[in-house]
């Protein structure tokens, strides 16, 4: 090989900046695809509603859905710990989620003994698909702080594509229905699924190994973290209104003379407004600890529930809505990326289904709550009420930092880059 041919090799240098590269479109498109399943998968609700189903039932469904998700989430996120392989965990209820979302709709006239079968269906669904997105978020964010990936920039594209999937499903769902969604679910979890399968992570050796014993994970470790566990605390009372907030909106708009069947255009709103703030993070986490982005996040949902107090059209609702994405676009991120540097080691796939299931355990509470405020007070009352409570949890948030500070002599947590 003469001098000339080895100058024009590439580098070392840009052969790691190529492969960089190619992982981080590698996950984009994991996002993007997957974040469009789970727009598809936003409209229980909905097509509940649809169905004859009033708030007090929706509000059974939603508790039930929950109280579900209280146990599937801990116990996907410990298996995938204790087998060292997050990634055969997702494949199996990747599958399973796809084929019973399927089989919602086709089912919806069947009863037993009078009850919906959809009371039992649908809960079963949500036990495979309610911890999909802690652990495909989990799963995503483990390999991009290892290969030095902006996380925020790839969670982006999640939510871009959940924009654009739920826009466009504002259109198509008043024309072919809410069952589409359904359907549609199912078919975009196989590229998803295909992605997760073929794509080779430092992870995958480990899989290899001897799967560990429960007595070997060290589950207390998680539980004397002072920080972590406030975390997750907080988490499980703010998410009680929070998850009001979201299951009741329909009813919001079907109060102003909106039609339930758009609710896509909102979430739509609400996810476009996230991208920018996502894109922001990075710059933003450099000058400021996690925590302080997750009490601005938490303020912007309680000014949204007070605002949607005074709406009066499905353009204000519109409107109003993008406070909610703002504070997602910090909060998605940065909430899984707090547990994600707080946990230890083993365990931080479990860490991060504890944080979900506590927050399922706020959902049990928010749908049986939720409909028996709007039943006692109406829809726009209802909305007042959960954003003051959640004012008065995010004031006791902000108090457990100078206690742990300063009463029990904890450091508060510093920076974190990814």
């Amino acid at each position: 090989m003469t001098q000339n041919n080895v100058n024009d090799l590439p580098s070392e240098d840009k052969l790691r900046e190529n492969q960089s590269t190619l992982q981080f479109v590698k996950y984009a498109a994991l996002n993007f695809v997957f974040y469009i399943t789970v727009s598809l998968g936003g409209y229980i609700t909905v097509f509940l509603e649809s169905i004859g189903f009033n708030p007090q039932q929706v509000g059974v469904v939603t508790a039930l859905n929950s109280g579900v998700a209280v146990f599937s989430s801990p116990f996907w996120g410990m298996l995938g710990d204790k087998m060292r392989s997050l990634k055969k965990v997702l494949n199996f209820i990747l599958i399973a989620s796809a084929i019973l979302f399927a089989l919602i709709p086709l089912t919806s006239g069947v009863s037993i003994w009078g009850i919906s079968f959809l009371f039992f269906l649908i809960p079963v669904t949500m036990f495979f698909n309610r911890p999909l997105m802690s652990l495909v978020d989990n799963w995503v964010l483990d390999n991009a702080s290892r290969e030095k990936l902006n996380y925020g920039a790839l969670r982006s594209f999640g939510a871009l594509s959940y924009a654009l999937a739920s826009f466009a499903l504002g259109f198509i769902l008043p024309k072919t229905g809410v069952e589409f969604a359904f359907y549609a679910n199912a078919v975009f979890t196989l590229p998803v699924l295909l992605m997760i399968l073929f794509t080779k992570t430092a992870n995958d050796q480990a899989a290899g190994k001897k799967s560990l014993k429960f007595s070997e994970m060290q589950f207390s470790k998680i539980f004397k973290n002072y920080y972590l566990i406030t975390y997750i605390i907080f988490t499980a009372f703010q998410r009680v209104p929070f998850h009001c907030s979201m299951t009741f909106l329909p009813f919001l708009v079907t109060a102003v003379g909106g039609d339930p069947a758009k609710m896509g255009i909102i979430m739509a709103v609400r996810a476009f407004a996230e991208i920018p703030m996502m894109l922001l993070l990075k710059p933003l986490r450099q000058r400021l600890p996690l925590y302080y982005i997750i009490i601005i996040a938490s303020s912007l949902f309680v000014a949204e529930c007070v605002l949607l107090f005074f709406v009066d059209s499905f353009a204000m609702i519109v409107l109003v809505s993008v406070l909610h994405g703002i504070g997602n676009g910090f909060m998605l991120p940065t909430s899984i990326s707090y547990v994600f540097f707080l946990a230890p080691d083993n365990l931080k796939t479990t860490s991060q289904t504890l944080l979900a299931s506590t927050n399922s355990i706020a959902g049990v509470l928010g749908g049986v709550l939720g409909g028996a405020l709007i039943t006692l007070l109406g829809i726009k009352q209802f909305y007042l009420v959960i954003g003051l409570s959640m004012l008065v949890i995010l004031v006791l948030y902000l108090l457990s930092f100078p206690f742990g500070e300063k009463v029990l002599g904890i450091k508060r947590p510093g920076l974190s880059l990814y």
